[in-house]
C-alpha cells in the first residue's frame, strides 16, 4: 500500500490524477512519473504496482480474475523491487 512518502514523491513528479484500479476497479491514484514507459498505480486495496508499457493493452483487455492473477504473479516475481511490475510474462 502507498504511504505518505511515496504519495509525496508522486506529487513532486507531477503525477496525481485519480483513476480506477485495473485489478479491482476501485478508486486509485495514477502515480506515473514523467517519461516512464508504463504506468504506476496506487490502490488502497491492491497496493502500489507498475504496469510495463508493453503489458498495458493486454491488462486492459483481460478479465478481472486474469488481472488479479497477473498482479499476484508480478508480486511473486518482485524480488527487491519497490513494488510489483505487471509484464507480459505475468499472463
Amino acid at each position: 500500500m502507498g504511504n505518505a512518502l511515496e504519495d509525496r514523491w508522486a506529487l513532486m513528479q507531477g503525477a496525481t490524477s485519480k483513476m480506477n484500479c485495473l485489478v479491482c476497479a476501485g478508486e486509485a491514484k495514477d502515480l506515473t512519473p514523467q517519461n516512464f514507459d508504463g504506468h504506476v498505480i496506487g490502490c488502497p486495496s491492491c497496493g502500489n504496482y507498475e504496469v510495463a508499457g508493453g503489458a498495458w493493452d493486454r491488462l486492459q483487455k483481460a478479465s478481472q480474475p486474469e488481472r488479479a492473477a497477473a498482479l499476484a504473479k508480478a508480486a511473486s516475481l518482485k524480488g527487491f523491487a519497490r513494488w510489483p511490475t505487471i509484464k507480459n510474462i505475468c499472463f
